[in-house]
């Protein structure tokens, strides 16, 4: 029996639990949806009605959409009402692209790497997107909110964010994220900006020793040297053996060498 591997690594594409739950589902989800397909481009012209309409199952959570997002319908409609052979909309043509790359990617780069794990790794939807449609980190969200509306746009989206996404897997809010977004303001001279935020992130992570060392970095920058050397002692208290408490200990002897 021959076995058609594109056909399994494009159902393979979507999580195992994701493929499982679809089938468990699979009468209901199947509802207006046509016996026979047109216009496949990526999936094989014979696909069983079951097996697409579990991949494209995958699909929608992998990105948190609906079928309307790429296909030709009214959202809240019957599925029989929609147009799902057309190519109108640009989200189902950048589907076929992201879908043609993620089969690149373990079909052909991945498989030339001289060792591989076992079960080996491979990439889905999901891999990128965490259930988003524009796979983006959480830094570069609230980087994006800070050109629109400044620092209070980027705190009040990071609360939204939190509020709506917390414990899922879309977004890391750990205590690195806005670290992370404080040092690119800073670089950039926006300091006030980046201790606001820092300040948020000791709202979340009062213990962090990285976001007291970060906020002494902006003290530094602005020539603040006793908020400085108060932001590394207290980074020096919270984690001394932390590779960055080294370097802020050597700050500390430097600037009370300087003051006398």
């Amino acid at each position: 029996m021959t076995v058609d591997v594109r056909r399994v690594r494009l159902l393979t594409s979507i999580p195992v639990a994701l493929y499982v739950l679809s089938l468990s589902t699979w009468p209901v989800t199947a509802q207006g949806i046509p016996d026979e397909f047109t216009n496949l481009k990526v999936f094989p012209e014979d696909i069983a009605q079951q097996e697409l309409v579990s991949a494209m199952r995958g699909f929608s959570m992998g990105l948190g959409v609906r079928c309307e997002f790429c296909h030709e319908g009214e959202p809240g409609q019957p599925l029989s009402t929609f147009d799902f052979a057309s190519d109108d909309k640009e989200t189902k043509l950048k589907a076929r692209e992201m879908l043609r790359m993620v089969e690149a990617i373990n079909s052909d780069h991945l498989a030339r790497l001289a060792s591989r794990s076992e079960p080996a790794v491979e990439v889905s939807c999901a891999t990128c997107h965490h259930g988003q449609s524009r796979p983006r980190t959480l830094v570069a969200v609230l980087l994006e909110a800070y050109s629109d509306g400044g620092a209070h746009a980027a705190a009040t989206k990071y609360a939204e964010l939190r509020e709506q996404y917390y414990g899922s897997w879309t977004f890391d809010f750990g205590e690195f994220q806005l670290v992370q977004v404080a040092q690119q303001l800073a670089a950039a001279g926006h300091y006030a900006d980046g201790i606001q935020l820092l300040s948020l992130n000791l709202e979340q992570f009062p213990g962090s020793a990285s976001t007291h060392f970060a906020v002494g970095e902006i003290h530094v920058a602005t020539a603040d040297t006793s908020a400085a050397i108060a932001s590394y002692e207290r980074s020096l208290e919270l984690d001394p053996r932390n590779s960055i408490s080294v370097v802020g200990q050597s700050q500390v002897g430097a600037y009370r060498d300087r003051l006398g």
